[in-house]
């Protein structure tokens, strides 16, 4: 008995040891990001989405992502752009990681955000939903995918420049996917303040806290919250919901890492302390940190006369409103509509609530009594109505006259490194589409990337300890990789750049918008192609043909309308009925064989034998002439033995370049076209095509 339970127990450790996972086990998570930075907008030009994007394209790269970088996306591309990236991520497998980055316009509707295309042409507040991309689409899709970790970051809380009436300002709130976190600039229901030239103060702070290493999410966005709030003076906070289940850190610290005195243990058993054992600035620090509805509440309760009262109020005041609509409007019915109406009738969201009521078939006033709904939050207080009730909330308003916050104690943040201090704004961008190349801040030499990371390109991430440039700012291969290398030659003696693609959409109009030359359009191709005849000797100066006959008009068949010289069609190219010499100035008729015109007019050299004319004359027939209106000049004289070749009906992506090598063209190709009869219809071009053997002393052929 007992040799059989030793057996058994080393049967079970067996089992443990081999469901351990090997040392140096392979990489399995692959990290993809797509970034966008849409500056260029019909309605107003922005400053810093460009160079954000660009900033975060390269703090993502260095991090091991795979990153799909553009700017400047209409319509069209931007949707094209967000299908390329989940096709990339579907085909990464379920371990991988994503990040979407978005810097630009975004604009709230009925309930969702949408982010706006440079071309958006929105001149109502109904065209929103048609003319710009919503965000939910976006994510639905991603986490179908059922991904490790996925990131959605919008900088785009700004004041609309549209001039919309019957819009929130700001975004609204949302609640992230399975494994999913969302990001905005600026908390739900605010916006973001104007800033100058270079980055915007979220764009900073998300690549310095990126680049710190061994943060988790919550972490990571907490610090981003308090770094934009202390460089905005309070006039910008940030917000984050976060659902992320699984373990992710972008960079890990390596153990010899120097420690830091805000390091992430410690801010974690201040945060949980009550507000009430916390001095007034500390706890001002700590709701910032939690940002959530109850943190700004208890800071009320507990420090009602700190100066930073007024501001946390506005904070709470725009938190509880965004928490308001949200339920609202998944509710979705008349009742809960009439309830945020009774709470806020003259609130951000009253113009969505009563475009909802109609589309429900209810009436838009409140009945005196309906089924008032709990929205997870009480009623709106008195003073709070003041800061919801304004057409645009910017927590830096004048007229508000808020107390500027304190600088963030070192054991809640210790002060930016250097680097980021002074970061000189990027230059133009060298091609359409194309992220600019900021000056890339190195990398700490104690941050490494995670064992299980799959990195597209190491050599960009052991570069990137130096300096490197990580965008896409190269001309665009058609596939979507960027034309220069993965790390091309340095750049101002220690830059050296790794290239992020284009989505394959993007890519194609970027390599025709950077073309020097357009590219061929999608006609017969035949037309392109220069045929040249085999050189002849030179005609003689000396016409032979008798003054008296330039200017003889040639009887024509009558129904029969002279041609246009085309080479643009696909058909074959029909026959002249006589040649007349270079020097008589007479121009070329050509019958008709029923085959479609194209419009497109060139000049085609004409062989012309002397032969014909003078055998005519012998016989007392005038040489046939054609009308005045027929294009084309007759050129010198070549052998008759050369001929046109038409194109090739059967395959147009094939020209004809050398016509003297194809025989008999006519007789194949005539046989492909309709039947058609051959003299009751006007010509439709003057073509080329053999000449009709003639017997001297012959009559002409007959048309």
């Amino acid at each position: 008995m007992q040799r059989l339970l030793k057996i058994s127990l080393a049967f079970l450790a067996f089992l443990a040891v081999v469901s351990l996972p090997a040392a140096g086990a392979a990489a399995s998570e692959k990290r993809l990001a797509l970034v966008i930075g849409n500056a260029s907008y019909k309605a107003k030009a922005l400053a810093n989405p460009v160079n954000d994007a660009a900033l975060i394209a390269q703090t993502l790269q260095a991090a091991g992502f795979d990153v799909m970088g553009a700017r400047d996306l209409d319509e069209g591309l931007l949707r094209q752009t967000f299908r390329d990236f989940t096709d990339r991520v579907t085909n990464a497998g379920p371990d991988a990681v994503a990040a979407v980055f978005f810097a630009g316009y975004g604009l709230q509707f009925e309930g969702e955000n949408y982010l706006v295309p440079i071309d958006a042409n929105i001149g109502e507040a109904s065209d929103v939903p048609v003319r710009a991309v919503r965000l939910s689409d976006q994510m639905h899709a991603l986490a179908a995918l059922h991904l490790k970790t996925t990131f959605i970051i919008m900088d785009v809380a700004r004041a609309s420049s549209f001039g919309l009436p019957g819009l929130a300002a700001g975004l609204a709130w949302v609640e992230p996917e399975a494994n999913m976190l969302i990001a905005f600039n600026a908390a739900p229901g605010t916006v973001a303040p104007v800033v100058g030239e270079g980055y915007g103060p979220y764009a900073k702070a998300l690549a310095e806290m990126i680049r710190e290493g061994n943060l988790t999410p919550a972490n990571l966005f907490g610090r981003v919250r308090l770094r934009v709030n202390e460089l905005t003076k309070g006039a910008q906070v940030p917000w984050d919901a976060s659902n992320i289940e699984t373990q992710f850190k972008f960079f890990e610290r390596a153990p010899g890492a120097p420690r830091r005195a805000d390091a992430p243990e410690r801010t974690a058993r201040m945060r949980a302390q009550p507000m009430r054992v916390l001095g007034a600035h500390d706890a001002y620090m700590v709701a910032l940190m939690r940002d959530t509805f109850d943190a700004y509440a208890d800071f009320l309760a507990d420090y009602w006369q700190d100066p930073m009262t007024r501001r946390v109020s506005a904070l709470l005041a725009a938190r509880r409103e965004a928490i308001t609509w949200r339920r609202t409007y998944q509710a979705n019915v008349s009742d809960a509509y009439w309830s945020y109406l009774e709470r806020y009738p003259r609130g951000p969201h009253v113009a969505d609530a009563r475009r909802l009521l109609t589309h429900l078939g209810a009436a838009i006033a409140p009945p005196p009594k309906f089924a008032r709904m709990d929205c997870d939050v009480p009623p709106p207080l008195p003073d709070e109505l003041e800061y919801v009730e304004r057409s645009v909330l910017v927590l830096d308003d004048p007229a508000f006259a808020f107390e500027p916050p304190q600088p963030s104690p070192v054991y809640f943040l210790e002060p930016p490194p250097p680097e980021f201090l002074d970061l000189k704004p990027p230059g133009a961008p060298s091609g359409a589409h194309t992220l600019p190349a900021p000056t890339f801040v190195p990398l700490p030499v104690y941050v490494r990337l995670p064992a299980e990371v799959v990195a597209p390109n190491p050599l960009i991430f052991s570069n990137a300890r130096e300096s490197i440039n990580t965008t896409n700012d190269a001309t665009a291969k058609p596939d979507g990789q960027a034309a220069s290398s993965p790390i091309s030659p340095p750049r101002g003696g220690d830059n050296r750049a790794g290239s992020a693609r284009l989505a394959p959409s993007v890519a194609a109009k970027a390599t025709v918008i950077n073309s020097p030359s357009p590219p061929p359009s999608a006609v017969s191709q035949v037309a392109r192609v220069e045929i040249k005849p085999p050189l002849a000797a030179p005609s003689p100066a000396a016409s032979l043909m008798p003054p008296w006959l330039t200017d003889i008009t040639t009887p024509v068949n009558r129904g029969i309308e002279p041609p246009t010289l085309t080479t643009e069609s696909d058909v074959p190219i029909p026959a002249p009925t006589m040649f007349a010499p270079p020097s008589s100035g007479l121009t070329l008729r050509t019958w008709s064989y029923g085959i479609p015109s194209s419009p497109t007019t060139v000049r085609v050299p004409l062989p012309i034998p002397r032969s014909v004319a003078h055998a005519r004359l012998r016989t007392g027939l005038p040489p046939e002439m054609p009308s005045p209106q027929t294009t084309g000049s007759i050129p010198p004289s070549v052998p008759r033995s050369v001929t046109l070749a038409p194109p090739a009906t059967r395959n147009p992506s094939k020209p004809v370049a050398n016509a003297a090598s194809t025989p008999s063209p006519i007789r194949t190709d005539q046989a492909k076209q309709p039947k058609t009869p051959p003299l009751n219809r006007p010509a439709s071009s003057t073509q080329v095509a053999r000449t009709p053997k003639e017997s001297p002393g012959g009559s002409p052929p007959t048309p």
